[in-house]
């Protein structure tokens, strides 16, 4: 065996979407963490091309989000077409690619590989992660006599530098799996892979489409008596279409090698015939056979941990593959972070298979309906339009309630919502909405200000603070605080009060809203008005939410944006429980 090189906290195998948002998680941390990929750098063109809204919310935390919107083509309508009677394709009906609940866009279209770039140079930016390309791991040891002590170095890794071949050898605290559906590090530790094996085969293609179809650059899916064709608008100019190449029949398998860029392009043009479809630019294309397979474990000793293709595969249809590793990244790279830096419970490190876990099951099971739907020939216009609504809302990933556990607090039964905030949850995740800055009247979305920094936040919804008896509340809350809950490294608490901007001064709130720093000064950044900005509207941050503007609530947010505990101002005692849970060595008094 090489010698040992290095020691670090974290080592990340694959540097894909979900490897690179696992490593973002790290930005500003003083951990180790290093990030591996046997490939030469990111992606170039094609595979995953979509992204939704909360993934957009991810990246926003990010602070990439505006840089990957000004490159991404947004999706707005989608265009259902069906045979008529006489087998000709006709337009049945647009609709919008609209959640109402979102209030804001619900999917953008970008290449894969334009998107780990933007990932990449941030990395490169905050220098808090050693990227190394071209470095494959050939062999792994867990110490399980080690695993529970939380200063062990259990893992040894051995790996191999492609060019030349030589090895190196380090330990780790932690390793997380982000290598894909032919994860390494899901075969060498033996985890099994199971799930449908009834797959399909489909063409994808990227391409600058020739063509007189009236609906190329919406959403478009055709059904014609020639099979199923979905298309999706790009950025420049682009459409990538996806082409079921088994004819629409279910249980029948095409030679994936019999594909061809040339028989894609042909099934196409037959199914939308009679409109005609030449190829221009064509970038990339694939073909590939579908199954729908979940890994039986997530994580191993919670000392190891797999995420994204690594554990879960389905069909590319409704967009999830990216959206759901980014997902599974962000949950286990908050959950490392806080763990290393605050020291807390270990327990914390377990929540993240129960979380993910089922997840990825019920979205395996959504795309195995969904695939059926897209395969079949004989489908009714009312049954399918019924299917890609449910779609819509299923793939934004906002109907996901995690369950009660050490960072999910709930008294008595888990509901959809609470009665001080009726269009909250614990377990759900914080809805964006439009909050004007107390200080400057600069208005900001909520997980643009939610940066992912490793912290909870506790969120003071405080009410109408320009009214005596809520102001006294807040006051006593703020010196309940400094006994009981004083600020840490591991917290911040943020304040968005219902009165009018103008009404309240900054400097009359309690310091503990907006705390002093010998270097900085005040924070000016902590205390926001529910209020109309001056360019941007109203964001109506009480409606959106449920509250009361009188008797507002409080709010715990974990790192990701999901909630962990709501309860009233008066009850602040159970944030101290809470807290308590959490660490081991507890930051709270009581």
């Amino acid at each position: 065996m090489a010698p040992i090189a290095e020691s670090v906290d974290v080592l990340i195998i694959g540097a894909g979407p979900a490897g690179l948002t696992a490593a973002n998680c790290f930005n500003g941390t003083n951990l180790r963490v290093r990030l591996i990929d046997k490939k030469t750098g990111p992606v170039e063109t094609g595979r995953a091309d979509g992204l939704k809204s909360i993934s957009i919310e991810v990246l926003d935390t990010f602070g990439i989000g505006d840089t990957i919107r000004n490159y991404s083509h947004r999706v707005e309508e989608i265009a259902l077409w069906d045979p008529d009677k006489n087998g000709v394709i006709t337009r049945s009906m647009t609709i919008p690619d609209r959640v109402q609940e979102l209030m804001k866009p619900r999917e953008m279209t970008l290449d894969q590989g334009r998107i780990e770039s933007v990932m990449c140079e941030n990395l490169e930016k905050h220098g808090s992660v050693q990227v190394s390309w071209n470095i494959q791991p050939v062999a792994l040891q867990v110490d399980t006599d080690l695993k529970d002590d939380p200063e062990a170095y259990p893992i040894t890794i051995t790996l191999e530098e492609n060019r030349t071949g030589m090895k190196e050898t380090m330990r780790a605290k932690y390793v997380v799996g982000c290598d894909g559906a032919h994860s390494w590090l899901r075969k060498y530790l033996n985890i099994g892979f199971v799930g449908d094996l009834t797959d399909t085969t489909w063409g994808v293609i990227d391409m600058v489409p020739k063509t007189n179809f009236p609906d190329i650059r919406k959403v478009f899916v055709v059904h014609s008596n020639r099979g199923t064709v979905m298309g999706v608008p790009r950025e420049s100019r682009l459409v990538r279409f996806y082409i079921s190449m088994d004819g629409g029949n279910r249980h029948t398998v095409k030679d994936v090698k019999s594909v061809t860029v040339k028989s894609i392009i042909n099934a196409a043009r037959a199914i939308i015939a009679p409109y005609t479809l030449e190829a221009g630019r064509i970038p990339w294309w694939s073909a590939y056979c579908v199954g729908q397979r979940v890994a039986d474990e997530f994580s191993r000793h919670d000392r190891v941990f797999l995420s994204g293709d690594a554990v879960h595969t389905h069909s590319p249809k409704a967009g999830q593959g990216m959206n759901t590793s980014i997902q599974d990244a962000y949950n286990i790279g908050w959950k490392l972070r806080y763990f290393l830096e605050q020291k807390c419970n270990r327990s914390l490190l377990s929540t993240y298979q129960n979380e993910r876990r089922p997840i990825a099951q019920d979205l395996i099971n959504f795309d195995r309906e969904y695939l059926e739907f897209f395969a079949r020939n004989d489908i009714t216009h009312n049954e399918f339009l019924s299917v890609y609504l449910a779609g819509q809302k299923f793939t934004t990933g906002i109907g996901i309630q995690y369950p009660s556990s050490l960072i999910v607090r709930n008294k008595g039964s888990q509901c959809v919502s609470h009665p001080l905030a009726t269009k909250l949850a614990q377990g759900m995740r914080l809805p964006d909405f439009q909050m004007v800055n107390q200080s400057d009247g600069v208005p900001i979305r909520a997980h643009h200000r939610f940066t992912c920094d490793g912290r909870f936040r506790i969120i003071v919804f405080a009410g109408n603070v320009a009214q005596e008896p809520c102001f006294a509340r807040l006051a006593k809350l703020g010196e309940w605080f400094m006994v009981h809950l004083p600020q840490n490294s591991g917290m911040e608490i943020v304040t968005i009060h219902s009165s009018k901007r103008a009404e309240v001064e900054l400097m009359d709130l309690h310091p503990i809203f907006h705390p002093w720093d010998d270097e900085d000064g005040w924070d000016y950044w902590t205390v926001y008005a529910d209020d109309e900005s001056y360019h941007d509207g109203h964001g109506h941050v009480y409606e959106r939410c449920g509250i009361n503007k009188d008797e507002g609530c409080l709010v715990v947010l974990r790192p990701d944006g999901y909630i962990s505990v709501i309860c009233a101002l008066a009850e602040a005692g159970d944030l101290v429980e809470f807290f308590d849970g959490l660490k081991s060595n507890s930051i709270v008094s009581k």
